[in-house]
């Protein structure tokens, strides 16, 4: 089956040793169409990726960018109908297998859209790569202080029992794994900085019918540290539309007023589900900033089950076309 795969990249030298671990890391890599972002001051050798046909860059001055949402949302332009679509960030590395993998996972679910989704265990490019690690949840950590909520990760208790994938109620940008209808119905907004990102695509997905879960299964490592990466914040702290918090600031902005007055179409919710059962599900309220006591345990929610009285109620429309459609087509 075919996977579309979105690394964008922005001034990462573990770029180049990310694509090639997935190609040579995937059982079928002559399936795999990567695009990459590659968002650069031409202080990078990127020659290899533009050699090999299964690539593509996508390269942009890193003065011109406007942030990992806006990144990958430019990757999404170019997607080509798939089965799968895989999102990664451009400094990981991937587990033997890993596409054959996370089709069979995907299977085992038994949900029409599942999403696999994790912050996986971490790497360093300095040390000796020997895999291990565990397969993690996303909890609720808290709320910040314009009323976005934070996530972090920790063990599954007793994965190594598990079967199948296990429930989720948030996702993860960094490692996302979904049917390619994902990239039609829920295409990124690539107004969003950077927090806030993560919720935005949870809320989106499970109103359109995705179903969430978290692999039991370790298949990729991520570089957390990255102590001396150049960041985008660090690039665009000049006064000027591009500054990196008014970016941010706008961005958390419109996520907050997507969350409290969701919006059926474009950017806002699906057609499939209300917001209310998103929020039912993972057990949190956007607008009272408060979660149930098994969210704020990170204990997994039971599966979702559809209520005959559940009904879309009548809302406003998007800023753009419902259906979910691409920008630009």
């Amino acid at each position: 089956m075919s996977i579309f795969v979105s690394v964008a990249a922005y001034r990462d030298p573990e770029l180049v040793p990310t694509v090639l671990d997935c190609l040579a890391k995937a059982d079928r890599p002559d399936d795999l169409r990567i695009v990459v972002n590659w968002q650069h001051l031409g202080d990078e050798d990127v020659s290899v990726l533009h050699a090999d046909p299964r690539v593509t860059v996508l390269e942009f001055d890193a003065r011109s960018s406007r942030g990992v949402c806006w990144a990958r949302a430019q990757i999404q332009r170019h997607y080509v109908d798939s089965d799968w679509y895989l999102q990664v960030d451009s400094h990981t590395r991937f587990a033997p297998g890993w596409d054959t993998r996370l089709i069979a996972m995907a299977a085992q679910t038994g949900a029409d859209k599942p999403i696999l989704t994790c912050y996986p265990p971490t790497y360093d490019p300095a040390d000796e790569f020997t895999g291990g690690g565990e397969p993690t949840l996303i909890f609720l950590d808290g709320w910040t202080h314009d009323d976005l909520p934070r996530f972090k990760h920790f063990q599954i208790a007793d994965w190594q029992q598990a079967t199948a994938p296990v429930p989720a109620r948030f996702v993860a940008a960094g490692f996302l794994f979904a049917p390619g209808s994902f990239v039609r119905e829920v295409p990124y907004d690539g107004r969003i900085y950077y927090q806030g990102e993560e919720i935005n695509l949870a809320t989106r997905a499970f109103t359109w019918g995705y179903d969430l879960f978290h692999p039991v299964e370790v298949l990729a490592w991520h570089y957390y540290i990255r102590e001396n990466q150049v960041r985008h914040w660090m690039d665009h702290q000049a006064p000027g539309e591009d500054h990196w918090y008014d970016l941010d600031r706008a961005a958390r902005r419109r996520v907050r007023t997507l969350l409290r007055y969701p919006m059926v179409g474009g950017y806002g919710t699906g057609p499939v589900r209300p917001m209310t059962a998103y929020q039912e599900y993972a057990g949190v309220d956007f607008e009272r900033r408060t979660a149930t006591a098994e969210t704020l345990a990170g204990r997994l929610p039971a599966a979702w089950k559809p209520m005959p009285e559940r009904e879309m109620p009548a809302g406003a429309v998007g800023d753009l076309p419902p259906g979910g459609g691409l920008p630009g087509r």
